[in-house]
């Protein structure tokens, strides 16, 4: 009687984890995918202080997921997000006016922004040598809310490694890693 209700009992736990592995393809039905962004815009950086942090203007992303999750899947849409991401973030230097690279910048903060949310902070990067690129490490939280709509922009704060007075035009890379479920 007990190797007939230990064997029922494996036999149960089988079935049991097997449907829950069904239930999760099944939910999962458009694997999670990357959603690339990239733009040139200008910085201005004007820093006179090497200890705080100077704002730049927000950077529009305007992201539309609506249409990046048909892209993948035309039976999807914005309704069946249930994640999103920061994965990568780089910015790469393109030019200057006054021949300023981007070792001026010491540390830097990005915060994402979408309408009705507080800013969050989403990378950091410190202590930076490199002249041509500055690549950011993530925090890995849910950003849902701040892609729920397409207005949604970035903002820098910079720490100057030597007080900068000039424009830069950079190229910020990032990709979002998106989630979406029946």
């Amino acid at each position: 009687m007990k190797k007939l209700s230990l064997i029922f009992g494996l036999f149960a736990m089988l079935i049991v984890s097997s449907c829950r592995d069904i239930v999760n393809t099944v939910l999962d039905a458009l694997p999670p995918f990357d959603v690339p962004f990239s733009t040139n815009v200008p910085v201005p950086l004007a820093a006179v202080s090497t200890t705080t942090y100077t704002r730049t203007p927000e950077i529009p992303m305007n992201i539309n997921l609506d249409a990046k999750i048909k892209e993948n899947n035309p039976n999807y849409s914005i309704n069946n997000l249930k994640s999103v991401k920061l994965s990568t973030l780089k910015v790469d230097f393109v030019s200057s006016t006054l021949d300023t690279r981007l070792n001026a910048i010491r540390n830097a903060r990005i915060y994402v922004k979408a309408p009705n949310q507080p800013e969050r902070l989403i990378a950091t990067a410190y202590d930076n040598t490199n002249p041509d690129t500055i690549t950011f490490t993530v925090v890995d939280e849910e950003l849902i809310n701040y892609f729920r709509t397409n207005e949604n922009s970035l903002i820098f704060e910079v720490m100057a490694s030597t007080p900068t007075a000039d424009q830069l035009t950079v190229r910020i890379s990032s990709g979002f890693k998106i989630r979406v479920q029946l």
